[in-house]
């Protein structure tokens, strides 16, 4: 193909335009093929066969593409003047790509297919000129498919750096909903704690000043009969040692049962677990006393057991009032006092009781030496006390052991928590601080990947630094320093 007019074309679309009208002017066919198109005329559906090759003159027809599954159409391409209309459908015999609609009134030439072959025939110069027509049109819709892959491409890329950018947005977002969430629950629980230690507090109190009174009265009972039997002085004994007595372990107890045994045949199993727990003084006044029978044995041992109920009675009324002393200083937040003078030792106390349930088969090491007392929120480093101790018995398992220690120097104090676990992953440990990154295992209930992040910022907060390291016996070891005289911004957050 002589391809003379193709820049021309491209540049100069109104003169290649002229070129073809000037043929049909010469051969009087001009007129027959001119047509006039208002806007909203279709000329050419997508999917149907060409039928008429068109010429736009003048005016402007959209193309458009249906979207799959879909009757929505898509504007791809504007076609101008000397624009080839079908010029797919034209030159491969295939079914239209697209919908061609006169976006402003158009003139074209519209020529039937079966005729533009005689012309062919008959014009030699119009057989150029549509060559050159239909490979300038080409031309021209790859240079646009070009441009538009471009753009697209440009789109996308910028789509994509959005896209990232609109995750971590969202990652952001998530995990600071996360820590409010987590917050929320921290300060619900803490007056939920607050609430049920002020209900606990007052029947605790009400149960040991009974116990106290009904101990007095049952001593002055026991002593005004004293002098009026000797067995009376005996319950007396018994009832006092029952107040003092500790119960021993199991391998210990049925040594001393069997032991007992034929020294008090008549005794039920019940009253040899009792005998067993006698001092060796009582046994023998027992014995001396003959008690020829289980019941003038019981009238004696119900005084040792009721001894003993009394001590079970104050010893459990004293731990429920040392539980609440705990969750009331854990649960504090009252904002008008948040920043106050405080032994952090105190702190670790409060939460070793509140966690005794957790780390009761632990070995407890507890090094905390006389330390200056800081300016700190006590409700927050108790959150971080309750995170490091709890992480520490989820990575030991059913058995370990954990150690707490503390000191200071000149300049700050620093709280040492080692645990006896598996240690931190080396391709990890640096990750552990992170939000939303947790090593805990699915069945574990608590693994939100929240509690070293929110240790972290309180840590932050008070100015002091948190981290952590492998120790060379085995397990983790998290160290927290705190300032001695935090900087003043510190005490405003």
């Amino acid at each position: 193909m002589d391809f003379k007019l193709g820049k021309q074309w491209i540049e100069e679309r109104g003169k290649v335009t002229q070129l073809i009208k000037r043929i049909f002017d010469d051969t009087d066919h001009f007129k027959n093929y001119l047509q006039t198109y208002e806007k909203g005329t279709v000329l050419l559906k997508e999917g149907e066969q060409l039928e008429d090759v068109y010429l736009l003159l003048d005016g402007v027809v959209e193309l458009y593409k249906k979207k799959p599954h879909s009757e929505t159409q898509y504007p791809i391409i504007r076609l101008t003047p000397g624009s080839f209309i079908g010029i797919i459908a034209f030159t491969t015999g295939e079914p239209s790509l697209t919908t061609s609609i006169v976006e402003h009134t158009a003139t074209v030439l519209k020529i039937p297919k079966k005729e533009v072959n005689l012309l062919f025939e008959k014009n030699e110069q119009f057989r150029k000129y549509m060559d050159e027509l239909i490979l300038a049109n080409l031309l021209d819709r790859f240079r646009n498919t070009i441009i538009l892959q471009m753009k697209l491409d440009s789109a996308n890329n910028k789509l994509r750096s959005e896209r990232n950018q609109v995750q971590q947005a969202y990652r952001e977002l998530k995990e600071a909903q996360d820590r409010l969430i987590y917050q929320e629950k921290m300060a619900t629980l803490g007056q939920l704690v607050a609430g049920f230690a002020h209900e606990v507090n007052n029947p605790t109190a009400s149960l040991l000043r009974s116990t106290e009174t009904l101990e007095g009265r049952i001593s002055d009972l026991l002593i005004r009969f004293e002098g009026q039997a000797k067995e009376n002085q005996l319950a007396k004994k018994l009832y006092e040692a029952g107040k003092k007595a500790m119960y021993p372990d199991t391998a210990t107890m049925r040594e001393k049962m069997a032991e007992i045994k034929p020294l008090f045949r008549y005794a039920q199993a019940q009253q040899l677990r009792l005998l067993a727990q006698l001092p060796e003084h009582l046994l023998e006044e027992l014995k001396a006393e003959k008690t020829s029978a289980d019941k003038e044995l019981g009238f004696y041992l119900n005084h040792f057991e009721m001894g003993k109920m009394f001590q079970n009675i104050e010893s459990a009324g004293v731990r429920i009032a040392g539980l609440v002393k705990s969750l009331k200083s854990y649960s504090r937040t009252d904002t008008d006092r948040q920043w106050e003078e405080i032994d952090i030792r105190e702190g670790i106390h409060d939460t070793l009781q509140l966690t005794s349930n957790r780390i009761k088969y632990y070995d407890i090491d507890i090094d905390l030496p006389d330390i200056p007392k800081i300016r700190a929120n006590p409700a927050a480093l108790n959150q971080v006390w309750t995170n490091l101790i709890l992480n520490a018995a989820d990575a030991m398992g059913k058995k370990g052991a954990i150690s707490i220690r503390c000191n200071n120097d000149d300049e700050k104090i620093w709280v040492e928590i080692t645990d006896s676990g598996p240690g931190i992953s080396e391709d990890v440990i640096d990750k552990i601080f992170e939000s939303n990154f947790s090593t805990k295992k699915s069945e574990v209930k608590f693994g939100l990947g929240l509690g070293l992040s929110i240790s972290r910022d309180i840590i932050d907060q008070h100015g002091g630094t948190i981290t952590a390291k492998n120790s060379n016996r085995g397990g983790a070891i998290f160290m927290v320093t705190l300032p001695l005289d935090p900087n003043e911004k510190y005490l405003l957050t």
